[in-house]
């Protein structure tokens, strides 16, 4: 037997620490999303996740998949409520993940359903429930031709006519609701670790600088969780792809608020989801483990951006096909350098710990939404234009853009 790349006390050790960064025991949901070490690997070596808990002198038992003790069903029919006044309607599973504090998949585990838990709070049960199969086929196809490849489930989440949940009531499984639409399946096992590696590379040499899961979920040519599946967790397959981890394990609630607070000045209201993807120093993803929402995390921010934040600004849109080499292109004609203050590249990189933005001067969202016109139209040129994040956030609250000839 080969020599083990880390010892019992290493493993321990970093388990000790995640669990000192987060305040409590992680969950194993918590653990394979951002801890050092995937929760397989623990269970290997201890025998089970729990006997790697007791071992470190961790408590166990104490976690759901989220992290948290088991929630009274009045605090989740409570918080479901709240969500229905905010989008003034019975909210649906797509709605309530934009807006609520918990699991869509609690609500599911606790009342035996989606539906149920409308019900239980006094809500008609979703018509998502009595879609046809030949409805939800139709749909399915459409989204799939829009992409240009069949959709994930995550895609179909975020930005599909329906969600993934009544295809796999309907059929079971994702997958099987692919096939019957005549779409190639989604597999991890379909994809080497050689190729995944390479595109792992390939989008930190785009980035310039080590990606993270959402950035490879939104830019990458698969999404996080096929990492996930193969290494164990998104830090071990950095590791092998020979990156050091992420190491902001547990930013600080205080840093978070700050950065939103500045983002929601910049850009002269509250920011969406899809704003702090593309202008924030971080993604959503430690806001939704530290505050359990973005809406909460609005609200803790400053109780009143909620007035000025609605559902409909949070669609995340595409950026069409071949976008990585039509950026690089743009980047390029622009000396690499921002337009508006003359930042360079490598400046940029060091300031930001990213890469220079590029600006569609008319939102690739007109396009997208035109029943006529496609997201790639776009991306023309004309259209384009490299900024730095601060030239960037200004310049989208212009009403009138420049344009370079």
């Amino acid at each position: 037997m080969g020599k083990k790349l880390y010892s019992d006390e290493e493993l321990l050790n970093r388990l000790q620490e995640f669990a000192a960064e987060l305040g409590r025991p992680p969950s194993q949901n918590e653990m394979n999303d951002s801890g050092p070490h995937a929760t397989a690997t623990y269970a290997a070596r201890f025998g089970s996740w729990n006997e790697a808990l007791k071992t470190a002198g961790l408590e166990t038992g104490t976690n759901e998949p989220d992290g948290r003790p088991p929630t009274p069903k009045e605090d989740l029919l409570a918080d479901l409520k709240a969500v229905a006044e905010i989008v003034g309607e019975a909210p649906s599973e797509r709605t309530y993940r934009q807006h609520g504090e918990y699991s869509v998949k609690t609500y599911c585990k606790r009342f035996g359903g989606w539906n149920s838990a409308l019900q239980a709070a006094g809500f008609e049960p979703s018509v998502e429930i009595n879609l046809s199969e030949e409805t939800l086929i139709t749909a399915l196809q459409e989204f799939a031709e829009e992409l240009g490849q069949a959709p994930t489930s995550d895609e179909m989440d975020q930005n599909g006519p329906y969600t993934a949940a009544p295809y796999k009531r309907v059929f079971g499984t994702w997958n099987r609701a692919l096939e019957q639409a005549g779409l190639g399946v989604h597999s991890a096992w379909g994809v080497s670790k050689e190729d995944l590696i390479a595109e792992l590379r390939r989008l930190n040499e785009e980035l310039g600088h080590v990606p993270r899961k959402s950035e490879m979920r939104d830019q990458g040519r698969w999404s996080g969780s096929i990492y996930q599946k193969r290494f164990g967790s998104w830090n071990e397959a950095l590791t092998a792809a020979g990156f050091e981890p992420n190491t902001r394990w547990r930013i600080p609630r205080e840093e978070l608020l700050t950065e939103l607070r500045e983002l929601a000045e910049e850009l002269g209201h509250p920011p969406t989801t899809g704003e702090m993807l593309e202008h924030g120093e971080f993604t959503t993803q430690p806001y939704w483990r530290v505050f359990g929402s973005w809406r909460t995390a609005l609200q803790a921010a400053d109780p009143d951006y909620l007035e000025n934040y609605r559902q409909s600004n949070t669609e995340t849109v595409p950026f069409g096909s071949n976008w990585p080499q039509i950026r690089e292109e743009i980047i390029a004609r622009d000396n690499e350098s921002c337009l508006r203050c003359g930042m360079n590249r490598e400046t940029h990189r060091d300031q930001f710990g990213r890469d220079l933005p590029v600006h569609h001067r008319i939102p690739r969202r007109r396009f997208y939404n035109h029943p006529d016109r496609a997201v790639e139209e776009s991306n023309v040129p004309s259209n384009l234009l490299t900024l730095c994040i601060p030239c960037h956030r200004r310049l989208e609250r212009l009403p009138v853009q420049p344009i370079i000839e």
